[in-house]
């Protein structure tokens, strides 16, 4: 059903801003190429041959419709944790990981989330306030379409890494999440430290494929993030502070593919980082290299200083061989003056006008700057 619309996104505290006619339509998901999930998600089979079996083995375990008690206990008394050759259910209490554990799934392994979303800390998999956490090969599947109670909010994440460092996400396949895919940062003003997401898929994750709100020495590489939609600001991944005790600082996307997400494939709001007095200012560094975007409404968006104040965050965004396809704007932005400096290079829109727009427009901003190649 098509229909017209002003769409009013106020780009603040977990909310866009844009202010645009857009002729809407019902978001359809879209099946993604086998061959381009391929190379993100790798199949893997750990070898096991020599690794003690932590779980029972009995079929009662193995039938139970809710694994979350056994699953936990196990984790925290263990610090490498090969997880069971088949689907556990994990309860709205999710699977909380401590300092020092390594948690593998092997070839068969999933979760399948049976909670609800019901506030914030409803995540699936929840790293708070930990270091030197490994998790590999995760297959998560969310619960946003869970029937057993009504959800609210826009929260529970496949995984959420709050307050902890040295943290490694590698091959991760997660789907149908409630709320992001992955949320990395704070809750508290604290942020996260030294994490890497590198590899996997994040499918119809219904808030962003990956959040980043609070963190330093972050790099999210090689991954697909598809199919976004259903709940703002609907991104493949979002670069976005919730309050101005957080900090984003040497963040770095690399070789990330965005396909059909409903707002953006890249978006970077820092409004939170705005201020009426010239008191501690956040200075930001962002690198985007080897982006690809193909069919979400905007390959890449900003939101900067949307209230136009005297004071806001410095610094440098850096996007770099990004390639922008079929994007209704490929990149879209706040108009208002900002203090962040932004460097384009490299970038290729598939639409002739589109490029000649982007170019015109990028040329007249102040401290943006268009390198040429």
């Amino acid at each position: 059903m098509k229909s017209r619309f002003c769409l009013n996104l106020v780009f603040v505290t977990g909310l866009f801003i844009l202010s645009l006619n857009v002729k809407a339509q019902e978001f359809k998901v879209t099946e993604i190429p086998v061959s381009l999930v391929g190379q993100y998600l790798k199949t893997s089979n750990p070898n096991i041959s020599k690794i003690k079996n932590l779980f029972p083995a009995d079929r009662k375990f193995k039938n139970s419709k809710d694994h979350t008690a056994v699953v936990q206990k196990i984790i925290d008394a263990n610090k490498v944790i090969f997880l069971p050759d088949f689907k556990i259910f994990i309860n709205s209490k999710g699977l909380k990981i401590g300092s020092d554990k390594k948690i593998i799934f092997r070839k068969n392994s999933s979760i399948q989330s049976v909670g609800f979303a019901n506030g914030r800390f409803s995540d699936v998999v929840k790293i708070y306030n930990a270091q030197n956490v490994e998790i590999v090969n995760a297959v998560i599947v969310g619960n946003r379409y869970s029937k057993t109670k009504s959800q609210t909010g826009q929260w529970s994440a496949g995984i959420a890494v709050l307050n902890s460092k040295n943290v490694t996400i590698s091959n991760a396949k997660i789907s149908d999440t409630f709320g992001d895919g992955i949320f990395i940062g704070s809750e508290d003003g604290g942020f996260s430290e030294n994490v890497v997401v590198d590899g996997g898929w994040i499918n119809k994750a219904r808030r962003n494929g990956i959040s980043v709100t609070s963190a330093k020495n972050v790099v999210l590489k090689n991954i697909l993030i598809s199919n976004t939609y259903g709940h703002d600001p609907q991104c493949g991944i979002d670069i976005e502070p919730s309050w101005e005790k957080d900090i984003v600082n040497n963040i770095l996307l690399k070789n990330i593919y965005t396909f059909h997400n409903q707002v953006a494939g890249i978006a970077i709001n820092l409004n939170e980082f705005n201020r009426q007095n010239a008191s501690n200012i956040k200075k930001v560094d962002i690198t985007i290299d080897k982006h690809t975007d193909e069919g979400s409404r905007h390959g890449l968006l900003t939101s900067l200083n949307t209230e136009d104040l005297p004071h806001d965050a410095q610094g440098l965004i850096k996007i770099k061989n990004a390639d922008w396809r079929q994007n209704q704007v490929p990149y879209w932005f706040t108009p208002n003056r900002h203090s962040i400096k932004i460097e384009f290079s490299g970038i290729v829109i598939d639409h002739l006008q589109k490029k000649k727009d982007f170019e015109t427009k990028v040329k007249n901003i102040e401290n943006v700057k268009l390198i040429s190649e």
